[in-house]
């Protein structure tokens, strides 16, 4: 089989294997992507890594979702290396494009992300909300980078072995979903609160 033709059913298959989908009896489906990255440099000259995923949280019920994703203003690395920060930051739809080239204009309203790491929106039955996550962090890095890889409605069956974990362990109530981000740093991985979704009630 021609090289070229194999690298590009590899790439296929590498792909395909980072893309899950979470569907809840809830009725809400996550679809995360592949991460991008770039490089960036703040306005005070420091260099930066960006890692992030594009996301696509869809209402599949009857009634309107509330979705809340908001991060702390710093995190801590997993040990050993936790003397070390990065930050974790919601990105708005233009940065989850498939094919999209990061503007000008982008880059320039990076830091209003950053210092208040907050996205709320609803979604109305039918619809859904596209928006990426992203890792923000010294380059080039001390230790290993800060990829986020998947976000996820917390249930009570929701386990993820070996990695550190930083949320609640049970879900709050079935009025209220938490949230949580999974991120890998070199071999370790953690578990981080996010934020959460919420019904109307009834």
């Amino acid at each position: 089989m021609n090289s070229k033709i194999l690298l590009g059913l590899l790439i296929g298959l590498m792909a395909c294997s980072c893309k899950q989908q979470i569907t809840l009896k809830s009725g809400l489906l996550i679809d995360n992507s592949i991460n991008r990255g770039i490089n960036y440099t703040d306005p005070q000259g420091m260099d930066h890594s960006i890692r992030y995923i594009p996301i696509t949280i869809t209402n599949d019920s009857t009634v309107s979702i509330h979705v809340q994703i908001a991060f702390s203003k710093e995190y801590n690395y997993p040990h050993p290396h936790s003397e070390q920060q990065f930050k974790l930051i919601p990105l708005p739809l233009e940065w989850a494009r498939d094919g999209a080239d990061i503007s000008e204009s982008m880059i320039d309203e990076l830091p209003a992300y950053i210092e208040n790491p907050i996205l709320k929106e609803t979604i109305e039955p039918g619809e859904n909300m596209v928006l990426a996550i992203g890792s923000l962090y010294p380059r080039p890095a001390k230790t290993s980078g800060v990829l986020p890889r998947l976000l996820f409605a917390q249930s009570d069956t929701t386990t993820f072995p070996g990695c550190d974990w930083l949320m609640g362990k049970k879900p709050s109530s079935n009025q209220q979903i938490p949230l949580g981000l999974k991120i890998i740093s070199g071999e370790k991985c953690m578990i981080i609160p996010c934020g959460e979704i919420s019904y109307p009630k009834h």
